[in-house]
C-alpha cells in the first residue's frame, strides 16, 4: 500500500508540473496584438524599407551606412562596380595560417609569381587563407592549383566559392623607383 501511495503522489506531482508548464506557455490576446500607434509606425517603416539597402556589395561592404562597420573579410577585392557579378566558381587556396603577417607575405609573394591573377586574403577563424583566382570551372582551378604547386605552394587546392564573373585585371604590385644617379 505504501508503494501505491508513492505512485499516486508522484503522478499528482507530474500532473501538477505539466499543468504549470502549460499555464505558463499560454498568453493573453492583448499581449499578442500591438497597440494601434505601434501598428501605424510599423506600417510606415515597412513602406519605406528597402532590403537591397542592406545587401552587401560584391566588395564585401554593406550599402547601408553603419551596417558595414566590420572590416572586410577579404583584402585585395576588385573595386565594386555595377558590372561585377558574383557567380558560383572556384578559387585556389595557396596557404592557410594563423599569422596575418605570414598570410600577407605569402599574398605579396603570390602576386609576384602570378601577376595576372587576383590574390585574396580571407579570415575564417582561426586561419587566414590566401586564395587566388576567379575560376568558373573546376578544370581551370585544377590547372592553376598544379601550376601553383609547381611554383612553391605545395598545398594548393581548389575551393568552391562565389567568384567574380568578369573581374578587371588585378592591380600590378608597386615597383621600386629607380635609384637616383649621383
Amino acid at each position: 500500500m505504501g508503494r501505491s501511495i508513492e505512485k499516486i503522489g508522484l503522478q499528482a506531482v507530474n500532473v501538477a508540473l505539466v499543468m504549470g508548464i502549460l499555464a505558463g506557455c499560454s498568453g493573453t490576446k492583448e499581449a499578442a496584438k500591438p497597440a494601434p500607434a505601434d501598428d501605424e509606425a510599423l506600417k510606415k517603416y515597412e513602406a519605406g524599407f528597402r532590403p537591397s539597402d542592406y545587401d552587401p556589395e560584391p566588395g564585401g561592404k554593406a550599402k547601408h551606412p553603419g551596417a558595414g562597420d566590420a572590416p572586410d573579410t577579404l583584402t585585395g577585392e576588385p573595386s565594386a562596380s555595377s558590372s561585377m557579378e558574383l557567380v558560383s566558381g572556384f578559387r585556389v587556396q595557396l596557404i592557410a595560417t594563423t599569422s596575418i603577417d605570414e598570410a600577407n607575405a605569402k599574398k605579396v609573394e603570390a602576386e609576384g609569381i602570378f601577376p595576372g591573377e587576383w590574390i585574396y586574403v580571407g579570415y575564417d577563424p582561426p586561419a587566414y587563407k590566401v586564395r587566388a583566382g576567379n575560376f568558373q570551372s573546376r578544370i581551370e582551378a585544377d590547372r592553376f592549383a598544379k601550376l601553383a604547386s609547381s611554383r612553391g605552394f605545395q598545398d594548393a587546392w581548389p575551393v568552391p566559392e562565389r567568384v567574380y564573373k568578369q573581374p578587371p585585371p588585378p592591380p600590378r604590385p608597386p615597383t621600386a623607383p629607380p635609384e637616383e644617379q649621383k
